[in-house]
């Protein structure tokens, strides 16, 4: 904040004392409180975890940490502001937010939300090169994972560059009520929209070739192949059939994110900025998300795991039966 201008000590208030914000950040601070833990468990499961080739679970990796970073850089920033907001006393303007604390924890926020947008694509271009050497990927080393990494965060650092390039990055001629990159901006808001509506175009595009590759994995099946490259495929197919709930719930949250933003933004004139705030803070439910997918993704790889287990005792009680069939017409 410049120190010529004259902040609105009545425009700190609204925000303090708004209870639609107070809940829905007390909500948010719920649910990121029980994400953490969940997300720290889920990235020592995944690294120690054979179900998964260990390029995928590099980007799977990358995707957790993402949530991880938005959801601490969520439960600083929810803390802070609640405990402002309750304990505050008659001049509203003491608990103006300092601009550097919104710099850093809304940094923790966007760098988390980004990083974790680009998990589907990722995931979506190593399972296609898995697809097409599947005889020698199981042998695959790391290389091809790293690299994969390396273009997440390319990406990330592109969407990011958009968000930021008209930010503020030390203190200017503007109040921040509230820790919005948005605020300090002097840029278009579709300079932060537009780049959540292209990783929507490219989640929707993954999406569909996640789709395309199932099928095509599946159609492979009645081919002859060596049993290597069997293995492989149905390793391939089971690594799939996990994901696809992962790639699913992604697709759908930045949909629902892009979809959501830009509705409240274009109403933005009809909603007080406190309930403004509320409604964005309650859109941006990665923490959730987070909690459900490795919920949702760790289930499904116990059902698989079962299956698996259930196929190998039947085959094996099968082959048994064959054996002794063949051993009585033998002794006969």
């Amino acid at each position: 904040m410049s120190p010529s201008l004259t902040p609105d000590c009545a425009q700190m208030e609204a925000f303090a004392s708004s209870n639609n914000l107070k809940i829905s950040l007390a909500i948010n601070l719920l649910i990121a409180t029980i994400a953490i833990p969940v997300l720290f468990y889920s990235i020592f499961f995944i690294s120690t975890t054979h179900m998964f080739h260990k390029n995928t679970r590099l980007q799977i990796l990358v995707h957790l940490f993402g949530l991880l970073l938005h959801s601490i850089g969520r439960l600083l920033l929810h803390i802070t502001d609640l405990f402002n907001y309750i304990t505050r006393n008659g001049n509203s303007c003491e608990i103006i937010p300092d601009f550097y604390r919104c710099l850093v924890l809304r940094g923790f926020y966007n760098v988390g939300l980004a990083v974790s947008s680009m998990c589907s694509i990722a995931l979506v271009l190593e399972r296609i090169a898995a697809y097409a050497i599947s005889e020698h990927y199981e042998h695959c080393g790391a290389s091809f994972g790293v690299l994969l990494v390396l273009f997440q965060i390319f990406l990330s650092m592109c969407y990011l560059f958009s968000m930021y390039f008209h930010a503020a990055f030390s203190p200017g001629n503007f109040v921040l009520y509230y820790c919005q990159t948005i605020a300090s901006s002097t840029g278009s808001v579709w300079f932060v929209i537009g780049p959540l509506y292209c990783v929507m175009a490219a989640q929707i595009l993954s999406r569909v070739m996640f789709q395309v590759l199932m099928a095509k994995s599946k159609k492979l099946r009645s081919q002859k192949l060596t049993l290597s490259s069997r293995f492989n495929l149905e390793q391939s197919i089971r690594s799939l059939a996990a994901l696809k709930l992962l790639v699913n719930a992604n697709t759908i949250v930045f949909i629902l994110i892009s979809v959501v933003t830009t509705t409240l933004h274009f109403n933005a004139a009809s909603l007080s900025k406190p309930d403004y705030m509320a409604l964005v803070e309650a859109v941006h439910i990665l923490p959730f998300y987070g909690i459900a997918v490795c919920y949702g993704v760790h289930l499904k790889l116990r059902v698989i795991s079962k299956s698996d287990e259930k196929s190998l005792w039947t085959a094996m009680k099968l082959d048994g039966d064959k054996y002794f069939d063949q051993f009585r017409q033998q002794i006969k």
